[in-house]
């Protein structure tokens, strides 16, 4: 918490460009947010990555995955991301051609780890999900 003039105050930053916010929902579902406007990167996935592990430490999570507005994915993410072992189930969500098109590198190619499938609702990312919960 900062303080100005005397008066406490919470100080919200926009994120770090480049940075990606992975949380655990009140659902118990894991949460990843792709930054908007920019090139997911290999070494931006495996902070993801680790994040994701530390989080479903005590087992296997479903993540929901938003790529909305996201530029690209490199090769290198997307192998990061298919290597994924510490997951049950994953929704990716977009919501534009754009975002199905990345969708389909992401997950094209190789069998991904777990039950993966694309939405362009959350509602039904969420409803998919549920079955995978713990």
């Amino acid at each position: 918490m900062a303080r100005y003039e005397g008066h406490p105050t919470t100080v919200q930053y926009p994120p770090a460009p480049g940075s990606m916010d992975v949380h655990l929902s009140e659902e118990g579902h894991l949460v990843l947010e792709l930054p908007p406007g920019e090139v997911v990167t290999g070494t931006m996935a495996e902070i993801a990555a680790e994040n994701i592990i530390r989080m479903a430490s005590s087992g296997k999570l479903p993540l929901l995955l938003t790529l909305s507005g996201v530029e690209s994915i490199t090769r290198g993410a997307r192998e990061v991301f298919s290597a994924a072992r510490s997951l049950s189930a994953v929704a990716v969500i977009g919501v534009s051609p754009v975002d199905r098109v990345i969708a389909n590198f992401l997950l094209g190619g190789e069998v991904q780890p777990c039950p993966t499938r694309y939405f362009s609702s959350e509602v039904d990312a969420l409803i998919w999900l549920e079955r995978f919960a713990s």
